[in-house]
């Protein structure tokens, strides 16, 4: 997809002049936003990771998309990205419309309010998104707030009725404010990301995820969903196929040919937890081949 296919979809958002910006590295051929730019420069990003680059023109073109990568690859920016690019977008169109409350009425793409949900399957997992976000999002007026388990749920209240742009969440946590707060929905809710999706479920968060996507427009409605996942188990086929993504979504497979070494072994040592390191010490020293005395010990036979 073409940098002017991605702004004329429905995620894509006016770009800086110029069609680029060399802060962006080898970001900017993708055709994006200049605080979008930015912000990938104070991330000391420079070349797209092959799930970047392989997932962005797709999310970026506004559709469903299920990529299949590891914790490492690159999928947080993946993600985020086009939320920022998405979200930015939506303010525009509110600028353009004068911003009027009948504009935010009329429908989904108009509104204020959450535009985007982030859930992830740990407390830690969603604390460093969330900071991964916020430093994206240093040069862009994009407002984002973290709600999560073992939290203060009054300083989570008052974070909610700032009507944030983004919330970045774990599931139950979410489900609970929505349950619990009348005038508190999602709406307005133009893009849900499932990080990690497969832990999701290993979790037990199945019931919350599905309390929270009918909370939010459905697909048919303009919803885009991002679900990232190492694995595909059949728990989760079911659950996109359940009306939680459009019917043809996308799928981005990394590392389909990577095969495990034949020499991989894996061992259990049962220590002490004071002699933990001189287990490790002992290990790497005089076990593990290529290693200290068994690695000369080897090169010498």
């Amino acid at each position: 997809m073409s940098p002017h296919d991605a702004e004329n979809a429905p995620g894509g958002s006016k770009k800086s002049k110029g069609g680029s910006s060399p802060s962006g590295g080898a970001f900017a051929a993708l055709g994006l936003s200049h605080p979008v730019l930015q912000g990938i420069r104070r991330l000391g990003y420079r070349t797209p990771t092959p799930v970047q680059r392989r997932s962005l023109p797709a999310v970026l073109g506004g559709n469903d998309v299920v990529v299949m990568a590891r914790t490492g690859s690159g999928k947080t920016a993946a993600f985020l990205i086009p939320v920022m690019e998405r979200l930015l977008a939506r303010k525009e169109r509110m600028e353009e419309s004068g911003g009027s409350m009948e504009a935010a009425a009329a429908g989904l793409s108009g509104g204020a309010g959450v535009g985007a949900v982030v859930l992830s399957p740990t407390r830690e997992l969603s604390q460093q998104t969330l900071r991964v976000l916020r430093k994206l999002a240093s040069d862009a007026p994009i407002t984002a707030v973290g709600i999560n388990g073992g939290e203060s749920m009054e300083k989570q209240f008052s974070l909610l009725s700032s009507r944030p742009d983004v919330i970045v969440a774990t599931p139950g946590r979410l489900a609970h404010h929505l349950s619990e707060i009348p005038d508190f929905d999602l709406q307005r809710c133009e893009v849900l990301v499932l990080d990690e999706a497969d832990r999701l479920f290993e979790l037990g968060f199945a019931a919350q995820m599905r309390e929270i996507c009918s909370s939010m427009p459905s697909p048919e409605r303009g919803r885009q969903t991002l679900l990232f996942s190492a694995t595909l188990p059949k728990v989760l086929v079911e659950f996109t196929r359940s009306g939680a993504m459009g019917t043809e979504p996308d799928v981005v497979r990394l590392d389909e040919e990577a095969t495990v070494s034949d020499e991989l072994r894996i061992g259990f040592v049962t220590c002490r937890s004071e002699e933990k390191d001189a287990a490790l010490l002992h290990l790497l020293r005089d076990v593990l081949p290529g290693s200290g005395a068994a690695g000369e010990q080897r090169q010498s036979s």
